[in-house]
C-alpha cells in the first residue's frame, strides 16, 4: 500500500497529516535556520549602531550593554574608545567598567582620565585603575586622595587604596579620617583600614584623636575599640582621654570602645562617664560597664535605673543582668548593641546614636 493511497483514504487521516508535516519540516527548515543571523553577533550590530548615535543616553546604554552581554576581548575596544567620548557620563561608565579589563593598554588608557575635567570620570577612572593596575599606580592613587577637590573622587581613591591593598598606603588613609566629607572619612576610609591595618595601626590611628572635627575624633574612638587589642596600652590611654571630649558623640563612642576592650582600668572613669548630662554618654558608659563585668560596678549601673531617658533605663536593666543581678529585667527583646552600632556600611552617613 503506498503513501499516497494511505493519504487518500480516510482510515489513516493522521499517518498522511504526519508525513506532510515531516516533508515541509525537511524541506524549509535548515534554510529557514540557515538565513538567521547569530544572536551574539546581532548584539554586537546593535550595540555598534547605539555607540554610532547622536544620543549620550543611547551611547552610554550601548557601553553598558557591551559589558554586560558581549565576551571581553569584543567589549574591550568599544569600551576603550567610549572613554574619548565627548558626553561625560559615557567616559565614566567606560571607565568604571574596564576595572576587570586587566590587558595591556587598559590601566594607560584609565590613567589619562585622572585629569579629566568631571569629577564623576575620575572617580570612575580611578576606581577602575585600583582594580586593574593599582600598584604601579599607588602614588597617583594617593595623591588624589589627599589632594582632588571632589569628595567623590576622594570618596573612590580611599576606598581603592584599600582595595590595592599595599600598606605603604596607611598613613593616607588615617589622613582620609580626618577628610571632611563624611563619606570618605566614615565609610572609605574604614573599610580601606579592614585590608591595611597592621600591627601599628594604634600608633597611626593617635596622629588624628585631636582632628578639629568631631566626627572625626569620634570614628577615631570607633577604630581604636576596634583594633586596641594590638596596643592596648595606648589605645586605652587614648579612649580615657575621649571620654573628657567636648563633644558628646566623641565621649559616647570612647565609652562604647572601652567596653568593646573590656578594660576593667577604665571602670571608675566610665562609672563617672554614667552621670554625664548628656543621656546619650550616660547610656554608652552604663553598656559599657555591663561589657566589661566587673561587678564593682553594680552601684552605679543601678542609678541608671532611676535615668530620665527611658532607654538609658533598659540599657542599666540589661547591664545588670550582665553582671549577674536578675531582680530587674530589660524590656522584652530589648538588645543595646542595636542602639550603639555604628553604622560603616550604609551607602550614606548616618549619626552613630
Amino acid at each position: 500500500m503506498t503513501w499516497s493511497y494511505r493519504l487518500r483514504h480516510p482510515v489513516c487521516p493522521l499517518a498522511g497529516f504526519v508525513w506532510l508535516w515531516l516533508a515541509a519540516l525537511t524541506v524549509y527548515l535548515p534554510p529557514a535556520f540557515a538565513q538567521r543571523p547569530d544572536s551574539q553577533q546581532r548584539k554586537l550590530e546593535r550595540i555598534q549602531r547605539w555607540v554610532a548615535s547622536k544620543d549620550a543616553a543611547l551611547r552610554e546604554q550601548a557601553i553598558r550593554e557591551a559589558a554586560l552581554s558581549l565576551p571581553p576581548d569584543q567589549a574591550r575596544p568599544i569600551l576603550l574608545q567610549a572613554l574619548k567620548d565627548p558626553a561625560p557620563q559615557v567616559r565614566a561608565v567606560a571607565a568604571w567598567q574596564l576595572k576587570d579589563h586587566r590587558v595591556p593598554g587598559v590601566a594607560e588608557a584609565l590613567l589619562s582620565l585622572l585629569q579629566d575635567e568631571n569629577d564623576r570620570v575620575r572617580a570612575a577612572a580611578v576606581w577602575a585603575l585600583s582594580g586593574n593596575a593599582g600598584r604601579r599606580y599607588l602614588k597617583q592613587i594617593m595623591q588624589l586622595s589627599r589632594e582632588d577637590p571632589s569628595g567623590v573622587v576622594r570618596f573612590r581613591a580611599v576606598w581603592g587604596l584599600g582595595l590595592i591593598g599595599d600598606r605603604t598606603a596607611l598613613p593616607v588613609v588615617i589622613e582620609a579620617l580626618g577628610d571632611y566629607n563624611n563619606a570618605v572619612r566614615d565609610r572609605a576610609a574604614v573599610i580601606a583600614l579592614e585590608t591595611l591595618a597592621d600591627p601599628k595601626i594604634v600608633s597611626h590611628l593617635l596622629t588624628q584623636t585631636n582632628n578639629v572635627l568631631p566626627a572625626s575624633r569620634r570614628i577615631v574612638m570607633y577604630l581604636l575599640g576596634k583594633y586596641g587589642e594590638r596596643d592596648r596600652s595606648a589605645a586605652i590611654a587614648a579612649l580615657l582621654e575621649g571620654l573628657r571630649d567636648p563633644d558628646a558623640r566623641v565621649r559616647g563612642q570612647a565609652a562604647l570602645a572601652l567596653g568593646a576592650l573590656k578594660a576593667r582600668q577604665a571602670c571608675n572613669a566610665l562609672e563617672e562617664a554614667s552621670r554625664d548630662s548628656d543621656d546619650h554618654v550616660r547610656g554608652a558608659a552604663t553598656h559599657a560597664l555591663g561589657l566589661i563585668g566587673d561587678a564593682t560596678a553594680l552601684p552605679a549601673v543601678r542609678a541608671r535605673l532611676n535615668d530620665e531617658a527611658a532607654f538609658v533605663r533598659a540599657i542599666a536593666a540589661e547591664a545588670l543582668n550582665r553582671l549577674g543581678d536578675h531582680t530587674v529585667q530589660p524590656p522584652e527583646e530589648f538588645r543595646a548593641e542595636e542602639l550603639f552600632t555604628y553604622p560603616i556600611h550604609t551607602p550614606e552617613h548616618q549619626d552613630l546614636f
